[in-house]
């Protein structure tokens, strides 16, 4: 399974918190699990250290290799699909994220009830 983690689910697994349990766990640590992160959700995390606003102090570069991420691009059209979904999600990133989502192939690892209302899957 290709799992695309959005910020939270990152955070949660960097800091080792409960909240990260269940479905999450099984399916982050599976064999058969890739673990993606999206440009916006590797720019979110480091924009989120750098102002202090998680406990986090470990490097996205050191992150990406203790956890084996792979930071994904953004297929060419990504914007376009975005730009179609319906503004369920009021913020524009967590739209993209979906896109990306969508045009990738990607079940997406979120705990944003607004994210769980589009047609991407997600755990």
């Amino acid at each position: 399974m290709r799992l695309l983690l959005d910020t939270q689910i990152l955070v949660w697994m960097v800091n080792g918190d409960r909240r990260l349990r269940g479905a999450w766990i099984e399916a982050i640590s599976s064999e058969e699990a890739s673990l993606h992160v999206s440009p916006v959700v590797a720019f979110e995390y480091v924009d989120l250290q750098q102002r202090k606003r998680v406990p986090v102090d470990e490097p996205l570069a050191e992150l990406i290799e203790r956890f084996d991420l792979s930071v994904e691009d953004f297929p060419a059209d990504c914007w376009r699909r975005a730009s179609s979904l319906p503004p369920i999600h009021r913020d524009p990133v967590d739209r993209m994220l979906v896109a990306h989502a969508l045009a990738g192939g990607f079940t997406l690892a979120t705990a944003d009830a607004n994210i769980r209302k589009y047609p991407v899957p997600v755990i």
